[in-house]
Protein backbone atom coordinates (compact mmCIF):
# COMPACT_ATOMS: atom_id res chain seq x y z
CA UNK A 1 0.00 0.00 0.00
CA UNK A 2 1.55 3.54 -0.84
CA UNK A 3 2.13 5.56 2.42
CA UNK A 4 0.10 8.49 3.38
CA UNK A 5 1.68 11.54 1.94
CA UNK A 6 1.38 15.08 4.26
CA UNK A 7 2.88 18.09 3.74
CA UNK A 8 3.18 21.30 6.19
CA UNK A 9 2.75 24.61 5.22
CA UNK A 10 4.06 27.29 7.99
CA UNK A 11 6.87 26.90 10.59
CA UNK A 12 5.08 29.28 13.34
CA UNK A 13 5.55 27.80 17.20
CA UNK A 14 2.07 25.87 16.74
CA UNK A 15 2.97 23.91 13.77
CA UNK A 16 5.97 22.47 15.17
CA UNK A 17 3.74 20.09 16.81
CA UNK A 18 2.11 19.32 13.31
CA UNK A 19 5.51 18.53 12.08
CA UNK A 20 6.78 15.99 14.95
CA UNK A 21 3.70 14.33 15.17
CA UNK A 22 3.05 13.69 10.90
CA UNK A 23 7.17 12.71 11.65
CA UNK A 24 6.38 10.70 14.33
CA UNK A 25 3.33 8.70 12.41
CA UNK A 26 5.96 8.43 9.59
CA UNK A 27 3.56 10.60 6.97
CA UNK A 28 5.84 14.05 6.75
CA UNK A 29 7.05 14.35 3.17
CA UNK A 30 7.68 18.19 2.75
CA UNK A 31 7.32 21.16 5.13
CA UNK A 32 6.51 24.38 3.31
CA UNK A 33 7.83 27.67 4.57
CA UNK A 34 8.65 31.19 3.12
CA UNK A 35 11.01 32.09 5.57
CA UNK A 36 14.44 29.72 4.25
CA UNK A 37 16.37 30.54 7.69
CA UNK A 38 13.08 29.40 9.61
CA UNK A 39 12.20 26.92 6.90
CA UNK A 40 15.97 25.40 6.94
CA UNK A 41 15.70 25.28 11.36
CA UNK A 42 12.82 22.87 11.15
CA UNK A 43 14.15 20.45 8.37
CA UNK A 44 17.44 20.38 9.78
CA UNK A 45 16.05 18.33 12.45
CA UNK A 46 14.29 16.22 10.50
CA UNK A 47 16.51 13.97 7.92
CA UNK A 48 14.98 12.94 4.41
CA UNK A 49 11.94 15.96 4.35
CA UNK A 50 11.97 18.21 1.91
CA UNK A 51 11.70 22.02 2.66
CA UNK A 52 10.28 24.63 -0.31
CA UNK A 53 9.43 27.93 -0.14
CA UNK A 54 6.84 28.33 -2.53
CA UNK A 55 3.32 26.50 -2.32
CA UNK A 56 2.25 26.19 -6.22
CA UNK A 57 5.73 23.97 -6.21
CA UNK A 58 4.51 22.16 -2.81
CA UNK A 59 0.72 21.69 -4.53
CA UNK A 60 2.21 20.37 -8.32
CA UNK A 61 3.61 17.31 -6.08
CA UNK A 62 1.38 14.89 -7.21
CA UNK A 63 2.83 12.21 -4.60
CA UNK A 64 1.13 14.82 -1.82
CA UNK A 65 -2.41 13.33 -0.69
CA UNK A 66 -2.83 16.01 1.94
CA UNK A 67 -1.66 19.55 3.27
CA UNK A 68 -1.72 21.07 6.69
CA UNK A 69 -2.06 24.21 6.36
CA UNK A 70 -1.12 26.47 9.84
CA UNK A 71 -0.29 29.65 8.71
CA UNK A 72 -1.53 33.12 9.71
CA UNK A 73 -5.30 32.94 9.99
CA UNK A 74 -6.09 35.69 6.73
CA UNK A 75 -4.06 33.42 4.75
CA UNK A 76 -6.33 30.54 5.72
CA UNK A 77 -9.25 30.58 2.88
CA UNK A 78 -6.69 31.11 -0.10
CA UNK A 79 -4.06 28.37 0.74
CA UNK A 80 -6.97 26.21 1.33
CA UNK A 81 -8.78 26.98 -1.89
CA UNK A 82 -5.77 26.33 -3.82
CA UNK A 83 -5.16 22.84 -2.07
CA UNK A 84 -8.30 21.62 -2.00
CA UNK A 85 -8.57 22.82 -6.16
CA UNK A 86 -4.90 20.45 -6.64
CA UNK A 87 -6.80 17.47 -5.27
CA UNK A 88 -5.55 17.57 -2.14
CA UNK A 89 -7.15 16.48 1.16
CA UNK A 90 -6.81 19.50 3.79
CA UNK A 91 -6.46 20.14 7.63
CA UNK A 92 -6.79 23.70 8.31
CA UNK A 93 -5.93 25.31 11.54
CA UNK A 94 -8.86 26.98 13.30
CA UNK A 95 -10.29 29.43 12.44
CA UNK A 96 -10.70 28.32 9.06
CA UNK A 97 -11.92 31.56 7.89
CA UNK A 98 -12.71 35.14 9.24
CA UNK A 99 -16.56 34.81 7.56
CA UNK A 100 -19.12 32.74 7.56
CA UNK A 101 -19.51 33.12 3.48
CA UNK A 102 -15.57 32.08 3.42
CA UNK A 103 -15.99 29.15 5.70
CA UNK A 104 -19.34 27.94 3.32
CA UNK A 105 -17.58 28.72 -0.06
CA UNK A 106 -14.74 26.26 1.17
CA UNK A 107 -16.68 23.54 2.31
CA UNK A 108 -18.85 23.33 -0.48
CA UNK A 109 -15.80 23.55 -2.74
CA UNK A 110 -14.14 20.35 -0.64
CA UNK A 111 -17.87 18.76 -1.71
CA UNK A 112 -17.55 19.66 -5.34
CA UNK A 113 -14.05 18.36 -5.39
CA UNK A 114 -14.36 14.64 -3.23
CA UNK A 115 -11.52 16.04 -0.92
CA UNK A 116 -11.58 15.84 2.96
CA UNK A 117 -11.39 19.46 4.82
CA UNK A 118 -10.78 19.13 8.55
CA UNK A 119 -10.30 22.24 11.15
CA UNK A 120 -7.71 21.75 13.53
CA UNK A 121 -9.90 21.78 16.59
CA UNK A 122 -7.49 19.76 18.53
CA UNK A 123 -9.12 20.32 22.25
CA UNK A 124 -12.13 18.17 21.39
CA UNK A 125 -9.47 15.15 21.47
CA UNK A 126 -8.06 16.21 25.05
CA UNK A 127 -8.09 13.42 27.20
CA UNK A 128 -9.59 15.63 29.77
CA UNK A 129 -12.63 16.50 27.93
CA UNK A 130 -13.28 12.72 26.91
CA UNK A 131 -13.53 12.32 30.85
CA UNK A 132 -16.17 15.31 30.95
CA UNK A 133 -17.70 13.73 27.83
CA UNK A 134 -17.77 10.45 29.68
CA UNK A 135 -19.17 12.04 33.57
CA UNK A 136 -21.53 14.07 31.51
CA UNK A 137 -23.23 10.91 30.14
CA UNK A 138 -22.46 8.67 32.98
CA UNK A 139 -24.96 10.82 34.88
CA UNK A 140 -22.04 11.67 37.83
CA UNK A 141 -22.72 15.24 37.18
CA UNK A 142 -26.02 14.88 37.22
CA UNK A 143 -28.11 17.46 35.26
CA UNK A 144 -25.79 20.18 33.88
CA UNK A 145 -27.24 23.72 34.76
CA UNK A 146 -24.27 25.76 32.93
CA UNK A 147 -20.79 25.91 31.54
CA UNK A 148 -18.21 28.55 31.27
CA UNK A 149 -14.54 28.95 30.10
CA UNK A 150 -11.67 31.80 30.64
CA UNK A 151 -9.04 31.70 27.81
CA UNK A 152 -7.04 34.42 29.02
CA UNK A 153 -3.22 35.81 28.62
CA UNK A 154 -0.81 38.38 28.14
CA UNK A 155 0.77 38.15 24.13
CA UNK A 156 0.66 36.55 20.92
CA UNK A 157 -1.74 40.01 20.13
CA UNK A 158 -3.32 39.56 17.00
CA UNK A 159 -3.94 42.51 14.27
CA UNK A 160 -6.35 40.87 11.08
CA UNK A 161 -8.72 38.17 13.88
CA UNK A 162 -9.93 38.96 17.21
CA UNK A 163 -9.45 37.18 20.70
CA UNK A 164 -13.05 35.84 19.56
CA UNK A 165 -11.47 34.14 16.73
CA UNK A 166 -8.69 33.53 17.57
CA UNK A 167 -9.26 31.76 21.35
CA UNK A 168 -13.29 31.00 21.43
CA UNK A 169 -13.02 28.73 18.80
CA UNK A 170 -11.87 25.50 20.88
CA UNK A 171 -14.50 26.50 24.02
CA UNK A 172 -17.37 26.35 21.11
CA UNK A 173 -16.63 23.35 19.68
CA UNK A 174 -16.00 21.43 23.27
CA UNK A 175 -19.30 22.93 24.89
CA UNK A 176 -20.76 21.31 21.15
CA UNK A 177 -19.59 18.52 22.02
CA UNK A 178 -20.31 17.91 24.97
CA UNK A 179 -23.77 18.70 25.16
CA UNK A 180 -24.47 17.31 21.33
CA UNK A 181 -26.52 20.74 20.63
CA UNK A 182 -26.29 23.79 18.67
CA UNK A 183 -26.82 26.85 20.53
CA UNK A 184 -30.62 28.57 20.08
CA UNK A 185 -29.22 32.14 21.42
CA UNK A 186 -26.08 33.94 20.93
CA UNK A 187 -24.63 37.38 22.51
CA UNK A 188 -21.74 38.41 22.19
CA UNK A 189 -19.49 41.73 23.20
CA UNK A 190 -16.25 42.78 23.17
CA UNK A 191 -13.85 46.07 22.61
CA UNK A 192 -11.03 46.68 20.82
CA UNK A 193 -8.33 48.42 22.56
CA UNK A 194 -4.85 48.17 20.85
CA UNK A 195 -5.93 47.69 16.87
CA UNK A 196 -8.98 49.06 15.49
CA UNK A 197 -12.18 46.83 14.84
CA UNK A 198 -9.99 43.95 16.12
CA UNK A 199 -11.35 43.15 19.53
CA UNK A 200 -8.85 42.04 22.35
CA UNK A 201 -11.80 41.46 24.99
CA UNK A 202 -14.75 39.05 23.80
CA UNK A 203 -17.65 37.75 26.48
CA UNK A 204 -19.76 35.11 24.87
CA UNK A 205 -22.85 34.00 26.01
CA UNK A 206 -24.58 31.03 24.57
CA UNK A 207 -28.00 29.42 25.27
CA UNK A 208 -28.86 25.86 24.84
CA UNK A 209 -32.25 23.54 24.47
CA UNK A 210 -33.01 22.94 28.48
CA UNK A 211 -32.61 26.12 29.78
CA UNK A 212 -28.48 25.38 30.33
CA UNK A 213 -26.79 28.30 29.41
CA UNK A 214 -22.72 28.99 28.60
CA UNK A 215 -20.40 32.08 28.74
CA UNK A 216 -16.79 31.74 27.37
CA UNK A 217 -14.81 34.93 28.03
CA UNK A 218 -11.42 35.09 26.12
CA UNK A 219 -8.78 38.14 26.12
CA UNK A 220 -5.14 38.55 25.41
CA UNK A 221 -5.27 41.39 27.77
CA UNK A 222 -4.51 39.50 30.79
CA UNK A 223 -2.14 39.74 33.39
CA UNK A 224 -1.76 35.95 33.84
CA UNK A 225 -2.60 32.77 31.88
CA UNK A 226 -5.58 31.20 32.65
CA UNK A 227 -7.53 28.02 30.46
CA UNK A 228 -10.34 27.15 32.83
CA UNK A 229 -13.39 25.20 31.78
CA UNK A 230 -16.02 24.54 33.92
CA UNK A 231 -19.05 22.30 34.10
CA UNK A 232 -22.13 22.65 36.59
CA UNK A 233 -24.39 20.27 37.15
CA UNK A 234 -26.38 19.58 39.95
CA UNK A 235 -24.35 16.66 41.40
CA UNK A 236 -20.54 17.48 40.89
CA UNK A 237 -19.29 20.72 38.91
CA UNK A 238 -15.93 19.70 37.17
CA UNK A 239 -13.20 21.90 36.52
CA UNK A 240 -10.73 21.13 33.62
CA UNK A 241 -6.90 23.60 33.76
CA UNK A 242 -5.20 22.76 31.05
CA UNK A 243 -2.26 24.91 32.92
CA UNK A 244 -1.76 22.14 35.62
CA UNK A 245 -0.34 18.98 35.47
CA UNK A 246 -2.20 15.69 35.51
CA UNK A 247 -3.83 15.22 37.56
CA UNK A 248 -4.88 18.18 38.44
CA UNK A 249 -5.80 19.07 35.27
CA UNK A 250 -9.02 17.54 36.21
CA UNK A 251 -10.65 18.17 39.18
CA UNK A 252 -14.60 17.26 40.75
CA UNK A 253 -16.19 19.42 43.03
CA UNK A 254 -18.59 17.27 44.92
CA UNK A 255 -20.62 20.39 45.97
CA UNK A 256 -24.42 20.48 46.89
CA UNK A 257 -27.08 22.76 47.97
CA UNK A 258 -29.49 21.75 50.26
CA UNK A 259 -32.83 23.44 51.13
CA UNK A 260 -33.88 23.75 54.87
CA UNK A 261 -37.75 23.31 55.13
CA UNK A 262 -37.58 23.45 51.65
CA UNK A 263 -37.33 26.97 51.46
CA UNK A 264 -34.34 28.05 52.53
CA UNK A 265 -30.98 26.93 50.48
CA UNK A 266 -27.66 26.22 51.98
CA UNK A 267 -24.30 26.00 50.02
CA UNK A 268 -22.85 22.35 51.24
CA UNK A 269 -18.67 21.83 50.09
CA UNK A 270 -17.14 18.82 49.74
CA UNK A 271 -13.59 17.44 48.92
CA UNK A 272 -12.56 18.12 45.30
CA UNK A 273 -10.84 14.68 43.98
Amino acid sequence: MKAFSVAVVGCGHWVRNHIRVWSELGSLAVVCDVDEARLEAIISSYPGIKGVTRFDELLAMESIDAVVIATPSITHVDLARRALLAGKDVLVEKPMALTLSDARKLVSLAEQEGRILLVGHVLEYHPAVHRLKELMDSGELGRVRYIYSHRLNMGRIRTEENALWSFAPHDIAIIMRLLEAEPIAIECTGEAYLTERVADVTLTTLKFPGRIQAHIFVSWLHPFKEHRFVVVGDRQMAVFDDTREWPEKLVLYPHQVQWVKGQIPVAHRAEAH
